[in-house]
């Protein structure tokens, strides 16, 4: 054989297989040879390129291995902190390591040939008897037989044809040989360490590293910064320290400078936080006869968090020498002290009044009173948690209000002791008093029993049967309750729940069930009515204690004034029930106290405005103040104040009232008779016999009919006097009076009948009309129901809130001497508090500045 090549002669004849390629499957007339020599050129070089790696990476390993551990090194910092030989020993090893396994990388590598990428090629490929040989044959012999050369084109583009099945596997080293600990993966995850720790100073770092230090002198003289940060409930201000023996002194050289300093008073548990910058070697902290050493944070930079919890001396040292020193004194916290200012007492409301005083050093967390029944002193007590006059002040004098007539000690004697709590949780008690836990009186005979049973539930709970007989015997009379259908089912759904339920918590639920129908006896919508309002006060100054968001204190005040405006409505209502119910019996004549006051619904509004200003401007302190004073007003408020005390002016328009009344019914009899007697006379049931008795008693009638009305015109002339104007519908009922009792004096009953009815008519619309005004002459003020809403007792000729009163029958509050912003001041503060918030709103402005306006804002 030759090594001439194929011949390429266009004039070749060639030989064409009409089987295609029995091993590749492919049809070599089908395939581009270009394309697949290049294919086969780019793999070939894949090839020689995996078999070099596989050459080179076990190599070079060694030499990377000992250039990642240096540069771990490197990066921790720990090389420049170690004396000079020793660091110049370790350079030398590590270069020395990376010459040797440099040396050793050189010898091993050896670039394959093309060979060795063809053969990796094939044992990729999956190929048998080395076929890719088979490109560089040449044809040795009958280079000029024309069939020998068209046969040797076959034969090449059957070797060319079978290059598309060629594939290169990825590169396998076998690292798992030379190491099988897998040290590796701990170099790189050191380096990466190392990145993590040097904090963006590699180049600082990697300087450090390849130049040790062989003279202490060059070392920069220390520096310490050091200050203590006391506690944050504390409210004190960091207190930084100078040092007071200076870099390099002794004790006893600083000693012998001078007198010795005043110690630093510092709360317990306050932070000491210091740095130190330069000189050889960590320093440590001297207290207390322990040491501390520094925590190395950077190079030549050192610094220590110590909690200050004992010792009266403190001290920092380095390399045998004091930076500074201070003498110490921790002031403890003490406990809190809380008191009662008053004992317990009742309010007019039936709630339980808690006036207290409370003090701590550096502020209270919360007040509470501690409830515990005499009779069962082992029983889970009860909590109660008092209001405190500002967000954990120093001293608090506050009263706390607490409705528990619904609770199950109601009437129960209790004893009561005040704990107050400051932050780290100290407490301080007060001495424990005795009272009775407030109940509500209740008139109505039915809810009274209810209550009692009630309470008997709660003595004596295991005693269920008389209970319910008792509730059995009650339900059998619903005319006692009215007929009330709620009131009949709940009592028979607390009767069967005491049967059929054992449980324990069927007492409570059942207590409870007596509780609200005993309400709905006694006062119907007014008892939910004053149980929303005290849910909203509660609501309302717990989110000013614990500083809640503008929008839920906006919500809260609008949810407090809707309660407020429905509990003064049931309020009058009930007076007006009150005016308006006759039964026979005689209003109660009592003249109002002279030292009580009446209430007036614009005040109280006004009041509940001024503090959503106060709340809106940021004093939140002054809102919920002014909120407790509103509320003192309220819980001495008499809930029924004109079923017990009526002034004269009331009493005389109850008279009027029921004076009207009595018309109306006498006016009702005439109608009745007269109609009697038209409707006789219509059936001709009257003989000439009758005739002179019919007519004496239409004269009878007609004498009555014009004393009525003569009664009537007196009585428009006292409504007159009292409201300034007479209701025209009593003047129509006069004129319709005198048109019946001249058809009755004419023996005329059927005629005297409409003008009787349109009468009675007309004097129901007056007595309706003039109750409205007396309602409002009693109420004056803007709006349905507005006005006086009862009574304050007030002996000492002060109003509620404890100032001098502007005199009887004002009906106005004198708000002289209340520590409340005026409303030009509250106007200035909310455009303070506009212009920082459009400040803090320009993203523009240094982030110095930006803080200072977050700082100032949290203030509001």
């Amino acid at each position: 054989m030759t090594d001439r090549g194929p011949d390429r002669s266009p004039s070749a004849p060639r030989a064409e297989s009409p089987q295609g390629d029995a091993a590749g499957g492919t049809d070599p007339r089908q395939v581009d040879p270009k394309r697949t020599l290049a294919r086969f050129g780019l793999l070939l070089t894949l090839a020689r390129g995996a078999v070099a790696w596989e050459i080179i990476w076990p190599a070079v390993w060694p030499l990377l291995g000992v250039l990642g551990i240096f540069l771990a090194l490197a990066l921790s910092g720990i090389l420049p902190g170690l004396p000079g030989w020793l660091h110049s020993v370790l350079l030398a090893t590590f270069a020395l390591a990376a010459l040797g396994a440099l040396g050793h990388a050189l010898r091993r590598i050896a670039l394959p040939d093309e060979q060795a990428g063809k053969r990796r090629l094939e044992r990729d490929s999956g190929l048998d008897h080395r076929p890719l040989t088979a490109l560089e044959d040449r044809m040795a012999a009958g280079t000029a037989d024309v069939e020998a050369r068209a046969l040797w084109r076959a034969h090449q583009r059957r070797v060319i044809a079978r290059l598309g099945q060629l594939r290169v596997g990825l590169p396998r080293p076998g690292m798992a040989a030379f190491d099988p600990w897998a040290l590796r993966g701990l170099v790189v995850l050191l380096v990466l360490v190392g990145f993590a720790a040097s904090e963006g100073n590699v180049g600082t770092r990697l300087a450090g590293a390849v130049t040790p230090s062989f003279t202490r002198e060059t070392r920069l003289p220390p520096s310490l910064d050091a200050w203590i940060n006391p506690p944050a409930y504390t409210g004190l201000a960091p207190i930084y320290l100078e040092a007071q023996i200076g870099a390099g002194e002794t004790e006893a050289e600083a000693q012998a400078a001078g007198p010795p300093r005043e110690a630093l008073r510092v709360p317990a548990g306050s932070v000491l936080l210091a740095q130190v910058q330069g000189g050889s070697g960590a320093p440590s902290l001297q207290i207390a006869g322990a040491a501390e050493p520094f925590e190395n944070f950077a190079h030549e930079a050192y610094r220590l968090e110590h909690a200050l919890t004992e010792g009266d001396q403190l001290a920092i040292e380095q390399d045998g020498r004091t930076l500074a020193a201070w003498p110490l004194e921790l002031v403890p916290d003490n406990a809190p002290e809380v008191a009662f200012q008053a004992p317990p007492a009742r309010t007019e409301r039936s709630a339980l009044r808690i006036t207290y005083q409370a003090s701590d050093d550096y502020g209270l967390a919360d007040v509470t009173a501690v409830v515990r029944r005499l009779d069962q002193p082992e029983a889970p007590p009860m909590e109660l948690d008092l209001v405190l006059a500002g967000a954990s002040p120093k001293t608090s004098e506050a009263t706390t209000y607490h409705d528990l007539t619904p609770h199950p000690w109601a009437g129960l004697p209790v004893e009561i002791e005040l704990v107050a709590k400051d932050q780290p949780g100290q407490e301080g008690r007060s001495e424990k008093l005795r009272t009775v836990i407030p109940e509500r009186i209740f008139n109505h005979p039915i809810a009274r029993a209810l209550v009692e049973l009630r309470k008997e539930l709660t003595i004596n709970p295991d005693r269920r049967l008389p209970v319910v007989q008792a509730l059995s015997g009650i339900s059998e009379h619903p005319e006692h309750f009215y007929h009330d259908i709620v009131v009949a089912l709940t009592l028979r759904s607390a009767e069967r729940r005491l049967i059929y339920d054992g449980a324990s918590e069927a007492i409570a639920e059942v207590q409870e069930l007596l509780w609200n129908a005993a309400l709905r006896i006694e006062d119907g919508e007014l008892a939910i009515a004053e149980r929303r309002l005290r849910e909203a006060q509660e609501a309302l100054m717990e989110a000013l204690e614990r500083d809640a968001s503008d929008e839920e204190i906006e919500r809260l005040i609008d949810e407090l004034q809707q309660a407020l405006n429905d509990f003064l409505d049931e309020m009058i209502e009930q007076m007006r029930d009150q005016l308006a119910e006759q039964d026979g019996q005689e209003m109660m004549n009592q003249e109002m106290p002279p030292n009580s006051q009446l209430l007036n619904r614009q005040d109280l509004q006004e009041m509940l405005e001024r503090a959503r200003e106060l709340a809106r401007s940021g004093a939140k302190d002054a809102a919920r103040d002014l909120l407790s004073q509103l509320r003192d007003m309220l819980e001495n408020l008499r809930a029924n104040p004109y079923a017990q005390q009526m002034n004269q002016d009331m009493q005389e328009a109850s008279k009027m009232m029921r004076d009207l009344e009595r018309m109306m019914r006498e006016q009702q009899e005439l109608l009745d008779r007269s109609f009697e007697r038209s409707q006789q006379n219509q059936q001709g049931q009257q003989g000439e016999q009758g005739q002179p008795r019919q007519g004496g008693q239409n004269q009878a009638d007609a004498q009555r009919q014009e004393q009525l009305r003569r009664q009537l015109g007196e009585l428009m002339r006292q409504l007159g006097d009292a409201l300034g104007e007479i209701p025209r519908p009593l003047g129509r009922a006069e004129r319709e009076m005198r048109d019946a009792r001249d058809a009755l004096g004419n023996d005329q009953p059927g005629q005297a009948v409409p003008s009787q009815t349109r009468s009675l008519d007309q004097l129901q619309q007056g007595m309706q009309s003039a109750l409205d005004q007396f309602m409002e002459m009693f109420a004056p003020g803007e709006g349905q129901g507005e006005g006086q809403v009862g009574a304050r007792p007030n002996g000492n000729q002060r109003d509620p809130l404890g100032r001098e009163s502007q005199g009887p029958g004002q009906g106005q509050v004198n708000r002289e001497g209340v520590q409340i912003p005026d409303q030009m001041e509250l106007r200035r503060t909310r455009e303070i508090v506009d212009e920082l918030r459009r400040r803090r709103g320009e993203r523009s402005r240094p982030t110095i500045e930006l803080d200072y306006l977050d700082r100032l804002l949290d203030q509001f």
